[in-house]
């Protein structure tokens, strides 16, 4: 069995050599290339000609378990595992597989996966995992039968489901560019908060290879007022009349504080930085790869 890391992930292992500039408590691990789907964006999509060892812009070297399971034993720098299952051929067995091997180890275990249905859900939880992301990734229901295929609302459907059943333990990717609006993505993050599920907000990154390569990323004047709107919803119980709108566009926040250090961090689970998805390293930066102090 073969696991893709990180590039830096598998330079705090000792699998390859370089400098690390940043903190990265968890190790960020993907099982599968390829994906059945074939979402607009993404490198791993069926029908994209990107590099099949990058997801985002990140490139992910490949390693035997052996090989892995070899260095996490001798030496375990991370708090977290943050596994990213592409959606190829056999991938909830190799997941399964995977989960095993790892299961006694003393580290948080966090999945990134599209179910396809509540069958799936239940089995990956009874593998110690602390928490499932289910990603919707597009916040336009009407763009995301388009960008990524399938039903907006069987996956809505099992994410919510999901939440209710495994509270406090279910998160979500929301991506800023893919064609929404504003409106859009404060509706759905205000939606997320009543679930209690929460929002990991991404900026969206073209990818050579992709359908959507030659797509501009959004302004980094409306990724933070976005962030900053997420900061806002996850810290207060505000509602959308709090928030001000012309034509879909975000004009008004709630009369709220909050940290401007802290909401331009890496949302996600605890521990997670996820540094550089988003931009290069010597880039303005969207997500700083910092951990939140709260």
């Amino acid at each position: 069995m073969k696991v893709k890391l990180s590039y830096a992930t598998a330079v705090l292992l000792g699998l390859k050599k370089g400098k690390i500039q940043f903190e990265m408590p968890t190790a960020y691990l993907m099982l599968g290339e390829k994906c059945i789907y074939n979402c607009s964006f993404c490198a791993q999509a069926r029908e994209a000609k990107s590099d099949k060892d990058y997801l985002s812009r990140i490139k992910w070297p490949e390693y035997s378990l052996i090989e892995f399971m070899s260095k996490v034993k001798e030496n375990n720098p991370f708090k977290r595992f943050c596994i990213q299952v592409v959606n190829s051929e056999n991938y909830f067995e190799n997941l399964k597989n995977f989960l095993c091997e790892i299961k006694g180890l003393n580290v948080l275990k966090a999945v990134s996966l599209r179910p396809k249905n509540m069958e799936e859900v239940d089995e990956i939880f009874k593998y110690d995992i602390d928490n499932l992301g289910i990603s919707i990734d597009s916040a336009s229901k009407e763009l995301f039968s388009k960008i990524r295929g399938g039903s907006f609302d069987s996956l809505f459907s099992i994410l919510i489901e999901s939440s209710k059943k495994y509270p406090g333990k279910i998160t979500t990717h929301i991506i800023v560019g893919l064609g929404e609006t504003d409106e859009e993505l404060v509706n759905l993050m205000l939606e997320m908060k009543k679930y209690n599920i929460l929002v990991s907000l991404f900026s969206f990154t073209p990818i050579k290879g992709t359908e959507f390569e030659n797509v501009k990323p959004p302004s980094l004047e409306r990724y933070r007022k976005i962030q900053f709107a997420r900061e806002i919803i996850e810290k207060y119980d505000v509602s959308k009349n709090d928030f001000g709108f012309i034509n879909g566009v975000l004009i008004k926040l709630p009369d709220v504080e909050i940290s401007v250090e802290e909401a331009i961090k890496t949302s996600g689970c605890s521990y997670c930085t996820r540094p550089y998805y988003n931009e290069k390293p010597n880039k303005v930066l969207y997500n700083v790869p910092q951990k939140r102090k709260y």
